[in-house]
C-alpha cells in the first residue's frame, strides 16, 4: 500500500512541475551545382515565415565546406526556403515549420542550383576567405569575406551574418534575442552601441548557445540558454572613443540634435547621450535599455545621461560569467501638451438619451534625475549575489482645460450637435431648451514624487543536481500633491448657475518589500523540477485634506479656505500576500506534450479607512487558484493541432468594498460598493494547422471559447433635473465570446505571394442601464444585454525583388452591435486599401506609402467618410557612408485624424486627438570613428 501511494504521490508530482526545453525546427540539406555536381560553399540558404500578413520572420545561413547547411526555425507556419549564390539561379521550396516547442530534422535533400552565363570575378576572389568556419558548437564569421561599403557599421555587418536579425530594435538569432559580448565579456550598452561602431573592429564574430548558469554547475540542459554574439574586437581598437552627431529640421520651425558618445573597452566601458528636440519625441538610453516615444500630442525636451561599467573576474569561475559593477546617471526634461474631442451618448431605459460634447487641452511640464547602480559578482565558484539599486525624483507641473455640454433627444430623434453650438445657444433656441448641463473646468497640479527600488538576489549551485535561490526586493516611495480646481457649472433645467473654487494635498506614502525562494532540481534526465514561493509585505498611507468655497470672498490667492470634510481622506493599509507556483512539461511520447500549471494566491488585508462621514476599518482575507494546462500535438509533418485552457480569478481593490462618496466633480459622483464580489473567467482555445507542400498552400484554423462569471461593471444613476451621474462598480451577469479564425497564406511563382487573415468574433455581454430619477438604496437597474459580431480581414498581395518591394493590402474591421433596445443599435465600420514600394537604388532608397481609409456609423460626423493618407521617403549615403541625408514627408494631403471608439451596454464613447502629422522632415546623421593604434597589441580573450 506505500508503494503504491508513493506511486501516485510521484504521479502527481510530475503533472505539477515544469521543465524548460529550448528547442527547434531543424531543415538541413546540401546544395550543390546542377552541371557538374560539385558542391557549393558559401551559398546562401534564406527562410521566410509570415505569422500574419505584415509581419515577416526571416532567417539565413550559409553552406559549409561540404556544401551541407541546417537552418533552425523557432515560428510555427508555412515556411519558404529560398537558395542562392553568386552566378547561379535562385531555387526555392516551402515547407511547414513547427516552432520552438518541437524538435524535429526535415531533410530537403540534394538542392542542384544551374549556372549562368557570367560568373563574376569577385566570386572567385572572395572564395579565398571563407566566410563561415565551425569551431566546435561555435559558429565563427570572419567579417573580412562579407562586402561591406566603406565606412559601414558594426551593425550592418552584423545584418549580413545569417541566422542574425533585427526586430522591433532589438538583434535576435534564429528568431531568439541575442546576448551581446564582446571578447567574451557583456557588451555595455547592448545593441544599441552597435550602430556607433565601424565594422572595421571586428576581427571574428562568434555565434554559439551558451548555458545558463545552472547548466553550467550541473552539466544537465535545463533549455535556459542565451544565444550570444560574441564580438572579438582588433587589436588596437579598444580603449578608445566613438558615436555619432544627428541634426533633423521639420516644418513649422522643429528641430532636433543629438549626440552619442561610447568608449570601447574590456574593463571600463563608458557611454556618454544628449539630445534636445521641439519635435515631440522623448529619448531615454542608459546602460541596456533605451526608449524613443511621442511627448504628448506636441512638445519638447532636453536628456543627457552618463554610463560606466567595470569588469573583473573571481578566481576559479573563468568559465562563469564575469562579475560587473556598472552606474548609470541621467536626467530628462520635457514639456508636451495636447487637445482633444470626445462625444458620449449614454442609452436610457424607455426615455430620452443624452449626448456630452466635449474639447479638452492639457499641459505637462516634467523633471526627472535618476541614479541606478548594479552589482553582480561571484563570491566563489558555488555563490553568487545580485544587487540591484535605483533612486529617482519626479517634479512636475500639469493643468487642465475643459469645456462641455450634454443635451437630451428622443431616441428617434437624434441630431448631432458640436461644442461651440451647444455653448453658444440662447434662450429661445431650439438647441437651448434641450441642453442639460454647460461646464467650464481649469486644474492645475504640482506634484513631487520620490522613489527607491532595492533588489537583491542570492544563488547556490547545488553540485549536479540543481541550485537553490534566496531573492527579494524593497521600494520606498513618496508622493505630495497639490491641486487646485476652478469650476463652472450651469444646470438649465434648474436655472441656475454654481462657481465652485477647491484646492486639495494629497501625500502618500508606501513601503514594499517581497522574499521568495526557488528550487531547481534534476529528477533524472528529462525531468526539471521547479517551485517557488514569494511572501510579499506592503504599508501605504494615503492623506488628502480638501477645501472647497461656492463664495469668492473666501477665496485668499485663488485658494479656497473653507474645509470640505466630505471629501477629505485617510487611509492606512497594510497587505500580506503569499504566491505559490509548480509547473510542469511532461511528454509521454515525442509528438505529445503536456504542460500543467497551477498558482495558489492566499491574501490578508486590512485598512483604517475615514472618507468624510465614514470611518471603519476593514479586513479581508482571499484564496484564489489558477490552473491552467496546454497539450500539443504533431500529427504528421504537414499536420498539427494544440489545446490550451486556463482559470482566472480577480479580486477587487479593498477600498472600491467601501462605502465612501466622492464628491469632487459635481457632475460626476462615484461611489463604493460593499457588496462587490470576485470575478473570474475561463478560456478554451484550439489551433490547427495544414499545409499542402506542392502547391505552396498553408492553411491555419482557429477557435476558442471564453466564459465571463460575475465581471464588473459600472453602474449609473442619472438626475433628470441636474445633468449629475453618480456611479459605482457593481458585479453583473456575465457573458461569452466566440472566436473563430482563418489564416491562408500562398506563394505564387517565385515573386508573389497572397495572405489573408480572418476572423469572426461573436460576444454576448450585459451592463446595466442608467437608473433615472430613483435614489433609493434599493434601486434595481435594468440589465441591456449587448450581442456583438465582428468581422476582421487582413489581406496582402505582394511581389518582391532584391531592389523593389511592392504590396497591395486592405484591412477590414467592422463591428455591428444590437441591444434589447434597437435604438442602440450600431454598426461602425473601418477599411483602409492601399499600396506601398520600396526601390533600392544604392546610395538612394526611395518608400512611398498611399491609402484610402474610410469609416461610417459613428455618431461624430468629422470621423466618417474618405481619407487618403500618404507617406514617403528618400535618403542618400555619401563620404563613405559616414553621411546620410534623408528627405521625410508624412501625410502629405494633411487628411490624417486619430480616433478611437468605444461601445457597451449602456453607453458609446468616441474620442479624437491631434499630434503632429502633415510634415516635412529632413534629417543629417554624422558617425565619429576612431582610428586604430599602431604598434601595440591588444590581448584579447574569450570565455564561453
Amino acid at each position: 500500500m506505500k508503494n503504491v501511494l508513493k506511486k501516485m504521490f510521484v504521479a502527481v508530482l510530475l503533472c505539477l512541475v515544469q521543465t524548460t526545453v529550448c528547442t527547434a525546427d531543424t531543415f538541413k540539406g546540401k546544395i550543390v551545382n546542377a552541371e557538374t555536381g560539385e558542391i557549393l560553399i558559401g551559398a546562401t540558404v534564406r527562410s521566410e515565415i509570415n505569422p500574419e500578413p505584415g509581419w515577416s520572420m526571416q532567417n539565413s545561413t550559409e553552406t559549409d565546406s561540404t556544401g551541407c547547411f541546417t537552418l533552425d526555425s523557432e515560428w510555427e507556419g508555412r515556411i519558404m526556403i529560398t537558395f542562392s549564390m553568386i552566378g547561379y539561379k535562385n531555387s526555392r521550396k516551402v515547407d511547414y515549420a513547427y516552432g520552438s516547442e518541437v524538435k524535429d530534422t526535415t531533410d530537403l535533400g540534394t538542392i542542384r542550383l544551374q549556372p549562368t552565363a557570367l560568373m563574376l570575378r569577385e566570386v572567385e576572389v572572395k572564395a579565398k576567405v571563407p566566410r563561415i568556419t565551425m569551431r566546435g558548437d561555435t559558429i565563427v564569421f570572419n567579417p573580412e569575406a562579407f562586402q561591406l561599403k566603406e565606412g559601414a557599421r558594426l551593425d550592418e555587418l552584423i545584418k549580413k551574418l545569417p541566422g542574425v536579425q533585427r526586430r522591433d530594435g532589438k538583434l535576435y538569432w534564429n528568431d531568439k534575442p541575442i546576448r551581446l559580448m564582446m571578447n567574451g565579456k557583456d557588451m555595455f550598452g547592448g545593441d544599441q552601441i552597435l550602430e556607433q561602431l565601424p565594422a572595421d573592429v571586428a576581427d571574428k564574430l562568434k555565434v554559439y548557445d551558451r548555458k545558463s548558469e545552472l547548466a553550467r554547475h550541473t552539466g544537465n540542459d535545463d533549455g535556459d540558454e542565451d544565444h550570444v554574439l560574441d564580438i572579438q574586437v582588433k587589436p588596437g581598437f579598444l580603449d578608445k572613443w566613438y558615436g555619432d552627431i544627428e541634426a533633423q529640421y521639420q516644418t513649422k520651425k522643429r528641430y532636433s540634435a543629438a549626440i552619442t558618445a561610447s568608449r570601447l573597452s574590456d574593463q571600463d566601458p563608458h557611454m556618454i547621450y544628449a539630445q534636445a528636440n521641439n519635435a515631440n519625441r522623448y529619448v531615454d538610453k542608459t546602460i541596456g535599455s533605451s526608449m524613443n516615444r511621442n511627448i504628448d500630442g506636441d512638445g519638447k525636451s532636453q536628456y543627457g545621461s552618463y554610463n560606466y561599467q567595470h569588469n573583473w573576474q573571481t578566481k576559479g569561475t573563468q568559465q562563469y560569467t564575469s562579475n560587473r559593477f556598472n552606474i548609470s546617471t541621467n536626467m530628462g526634461h520635457s514639456d508636451g501638451w495636447n487637445s482633444g474631442k470626445a462625444s458620449t451618448e449614454t442609452f436610457f431605459p424607455n426615455q430620452e438619451h443624452t449626448f456630452g460634447v466635449k474639447d479638452a487641452y492639457r499641459y505637462k511640464h516634467n523633471l526627472k534625475p535618476q541614479l541606478e547602480a548594479k552589482l553582480f559578482a561571484y563570491t566563489d565558484s558555488a555563490n553568487t549575489i545580485d544587487v540591484k539599486v535605483k533612486a529617482s525624483y519626479e517634479k512636475a507641473r500639469k493643468s487642465y482645460e475643459e469645456k462641455s455640454a450634454s443635451y437630451g433627444y428622443q431616441p428617434d430623434q437624434f441630431a448631432y450637435h458640436s461644442l461651440k453650438e451647444a455653448l453658444d445657444a440662447k434662450p429661445g433656441d431650439a438647441l437651448y431648451d434641450r441642453l442639460i448641463t454647460r461646464n467650464r473646468n481649469y486644474e492645475s497640479t504640482d506634484l513631487q514624487q520620490r522613489g527607491l527600488n532595492i533588489s537583491y538576489a542570492w544563488k547556490h549551485f547545488i553540485g549536479k543536481k540543481g541550485s537553490f535561490t534566496l531573492q527579494g526586493f524593497t521600494n520606498l516611495s513618496g508622493t505630495n500633491e497639490d491641486t487646485h480646481n476652478n469650476r463652472n457649472v450651469e444646470y438649465l433645467r434648474e436655472q441656475r448657475n454654481e462657481t465652485l473654487w477647491q484646492f486639495y494635498d494629497r501625500s502618500a506614502h508606501e513601503l514594499e518589500t517581497q522574499l521568495g525562494a526557488s528550487f531547481d532540481y534534476w529528477l533524472g534526465k528529462k525531468v526539471y523540477f521547479n517551485i517557488f514561493d514569494n511572501v510579499r509585505l506592503n504599508r501605504s498611507r494615503i492623506a488628502r485634506n480638501f477645501f472647497n468655497d461656492t463664495d469668492e470672498q473666501n477665496v485668499v490667492g485663488g485658494t479656497p479656505t473653507t474645509a470640505d470634510p466630505t471629501n477629505s481622506m485617510r487611509n492606512l493599509t497594510h497587505k500580506w500576500t503569499n504566491e505559490l507556483t509548480v509547473k510542469s512539461t511532461i511528454t509521454p511520447v515525442k509528438a505529445l506534450m503536456i504542460m500543467p500549471k497551477f498558482s495558489w494566491n492566499y491574501c490578508r488585508e486590512k485598512t483604517d479607512y475615514h472618507y468624510g462621514p465614514l470611518d471603519t476599518t476593514a479586513v479581508r482575507t482571499s484564496n484564489t487558484y489558477e490552473p491552467s494546462i496546454f497539450l500539443k500535438w504533431k500529427m504528421s509533418r504537414v499536420r498539427n493541432m494544440d489545446i490550451a485552457f486556463a482559470y482566472n480569478t480577480t479580486v477587487p481593490d479593498l477600498v472600491s468594498t467601501l462605502g465612501y462618496r466622492n464628491t469632487i466633480d459635481p457632475l460626476h459622483i462615484y461611489m463604493g460598493n460593499p457588496l462587490l464580489r470576485n470575478s473570474h473567467s475561463h478560456t478554451t482555445t484550439y489551433n490547427y494547422h495544414r499545409m499542402w507542400l506542392r502547391k505552396q498552400i498553408v492553411l491555419g484554423l482557429t477557435a476558442s471559447y471564453n466564459k465571463d462569471i460575475n465581471p464588473q461593471a459600472t453602474l449609473y444613476s442619472y438626475n433628470s433635473a441636474t445633468g449629475v451621474y453618480t456611479s459605482k462598480p457593481m458585479n453583473v451577469k456575465g457573458g461569452d465570446m466566440w472566436q473563430f479564425g482563418l489564416n491562408y497564406d500562398q506563394g505564387i511563382g517565385f515573386y508573389f505571394r497572397l495572405m489573408n487573415k480572418f476572423a469572426l468574433e461573436t460576444a454576448k455581454s450585459y451592463g446595466f442601464l442608467t437608473i433615472v430619477d430613483n435614489n433609493a438604496a434599493d434601486a434595481q437597474p435594468e440589465l441591456n444585454k449587448q450581442k456583438r459580431l465582428g468581422i476582421n480581414n487582413d489581406f496582402e498581395f505582394s511581389y518582391e525583388t532584391e531592389k523593389l518591394q511592392l504590396t497591395l493590402f486592405n484591412r477590414l474591421e467592422s463591428n455591428r452591435y444590437r441591444y434589447d433596445d434597437a435604438s442602440y443599435n450600431t454598426t461602425p465600420l473601418f477599411n483602409s486599401v492601399g499600396i506601398s514600394a520600396n526601390l533600392h537604388l544604392a546610395p538612394f532608397e526611395v518608400f512611398v506609402q498611399l491609402s484610402d481609409d474610410y469609416c461610417s456609423g459613428y455618431a461624430t460626423s468629422a470621423m466618417n467618410g474618405h481619407k487618403l493618407k500618404s507617406m514617403a521617403s528618400v535618403s542618400w549615403s555619401f563620404c563613405k557612408n559616414k553621411c546620410m541625408l534623408r528627405l521625410f514627408a508624412d501625410d502629405i494631403f494633411n487628411k490624417d485624424i486619430w480616433y478611437e471608439s468605444e461601445y457597451s451596454a449602456f453607453q458609446r464613447q468616441e474620442y479624437s486627438t491631434n499630434y503632429i502629422h502633415h510634415y516635412l522632415n529632413l534629417s543629417f546623421r554624422y558617425r565619429l570613428d576612431a582610428k586604430a593604434k599602431k604598434g601595440k597589441s591588444t590581448t584579447i580573450s574569450s570565455r564561453r
